[in-house]
């Protein structure tokens, strides 16, 4: 059996509790004054973490990670709400939840100061993220007006990044401040609440997998660097 029959097979018998459980927190979510008790309202959303967890829980097992994953955290927004997953090696979270109609990763681009150091591995392992559901990358700083005729794109997400990285170097460079910090760019990536429970395990568990990579990727740069300066001192 191939780890992805087994990944269906061992979760197949919770698709209908999940079903259930969706279709109470889209309930709750557009129709509130249909559920009128707190406890009732407190109950879905504690039902929709389960949820959330459960399918978090095989991201973490059949991804088979160096790591362990604090999952005890949750919260809610104005159009759903969401479990954080914060790897304890990296300290870290990457947010899987839900909004509006879909199911979403979401996670900052930690340390990307270190993408001066990646390989092609890493931009390959953006690729095949972005085929993995709808895609899009968030923040990290945007163009005023004189940079827009040289540097806009709105198509390319490696460019995008690159460039992103290339404007605040420059600046940083510039005022003679390696130290300061820019803004992290996001990377969300969502799929619709279709009920195709075996496409959204496959594509979600891979998506989460990836973005750890790609973190982790850039935060073994400043781990490397640090153990080697304790060893100095």
């Amino acid at each position: 059996m191939s780890k992805t029959e087994n990944l269906i097979n061992s979760n197949r018998a919770n698709f209908k509790m999940w079903d259930r459980q969706l279709s109470a927190h889209l309930l709750l979510q557009y129709e509130p004054a249909a559920i009128e008790a707190e406890d009732d309202r407190e109950r879905i959303f504690y039902q929709t973490n389960e949820m959330l967890a459960e399918i978090a829980n095989t991201f973490i097992s059949h991804g088979k990670f160096k790591d362990q994953f604090d999952t005890s955290k949750c919260s809610t927004f104005p159009f759903g709400q969401y479990l954080l997953l914060r790897s304890e090696k990296m300290d870290i979270p990457i947010h899987w939840g839900v909004e509006y109609n879909d199911f979403y990763l979401e996670s900052y681009l930690y340390q990307a100061e270190n993408i001066r150091f990646m390989t092609d591995d890493f931009w390959q392992s953006l690729l095949t993220l972005k085929g993995l559901g709808e895609f899009n990358l968030i923040g990290g700083g945007g163009l005023n007006s004189a940079q827009r005729p040289y540097f806009e794109n709105k198509t390319s997400t490696i460019f995008q990044i690159i460039r992103t990285f290339m404007i605040n170097q420059a600046e940083r460079m510039r005022a003679g401040d390696y130290g300061t910090q820019w803004e992290y760019p996001s990377l969300v990536i969502k799929w619709p609440m279709d009920n195709d429970w075996e496409s959204l395990l496959i594509n979600a568990g891979m998506a989460f997998k990836l973005l750890y990579s790609l973190n982790y990727q850039l935060w073994k740069i400043s781990d490397l660097a640090d153990k080697k300066q304790k060893r100095r001192l």
